[in-house]
């Protein structure tokens, strides 16, 4: 996976050491972890909607001005090809009920909708920092997006559970995004990402997701970083999986 192991560009998660940190202090029985690499149609396969507004969000030279549409494939990729083969391989526990799906950012829009359109295969579920923005449909901020809605539809009742968390200094790049709300006021990163999970949260409660099953962390210092998301790994996995 993209610097889930070992440093990269931007940093390292930390996972080998977090989670033998976990299993040596007794806070976790332990964990098979598979870090999946992605290719340069990373915007593409990681969302199933379509959005036609990137340039009002990233830089033109970091995206196409139309990305995503590809990430049920790309679920599909998750559930019946990787997942089969990891457990032909590994001495897993395969079951629903030991299976997680996660990420961060992009990752965190696939990992919830993986979870959401395949219950048969992951029931843990890790979010972190997602791109709820890269869901909108046009119009003002959070007037139609598919992410939450989709999220409100369906909503497990019971026996998965979700985490979410997003830092309240989150952004993508320095200049904010040509976004406005309903009130015609600029919508910059850190009020997206803060407002996106929130949203993603309230409407995991509307579609009847007990709150016992759902963790939200806000965290004020976060931003949108590996070492963000390394700091709050443990207490999510652990979390997840107690």
């Amino acid at each position: 996976g993209q610097q889930l192991f070992e440093p990269g560009a931007f940093g390292d998660w930390l996972v080998d050491e977090s989670m033998d940190r976990l299993e040596d202090t007794g806070r976790l029985a332990g964990l098979i972890i598979v870090g999946i690499d992605h290719s340069d149609r990373r915007w593409d396969e990681y969302s199933p909607w379509v959005n036609r507004q990137m340039h009002a969000w990233v830089p033109t030279d970091w995206a196409r001005p139309t990305q995503g549409g590809e990430g049920e494939a790309y679920v599909r990729f998750l559930a019946e090809t990787l997942k089969p083969a990891v457990d032909r391989r590994y001495r897993t526990l395969p079951g629903r009920e030991h299976t997680g799906v996660g990420g961060s950012s992009m990752g965190g829009l696939i990992a919830l909708f993986a979870g959401l359109a395949r219950p048969d295969v992951f029931s843990r579920v890790m979010a972190m920092s997602t791109a709820v923005w890269f869901a909108e449909d046009g119009g003002p901020w959070l007037s139609k997006n598919r992410l939450t809605s989709y999220v409100s539809a369906h909503a497990p009742k019971s026996g998965s559970r979700i985490y979410l968390d997003v830092g309240e200094q989150e952004r993508s790049r320095e200049q904010d995004p040509d976004v406005l709300d309903a009130a015609g006021r600029p919508v910059t990163y850190p009020r997206a990402y803060a407002e996106g999970t929130s949203r993603v949260a309230s409407a995991l409660l509307a579609g009847g997701m007990s709150p016992d099953d759902l963790h939200l962390v806000i965290d004020p210092a976060g931003i949108h970083h590996e070492q963000a998301w390394a700091r709050r790994l443990s207490d999510a996995v652990v979390w997840l999986f107690q």
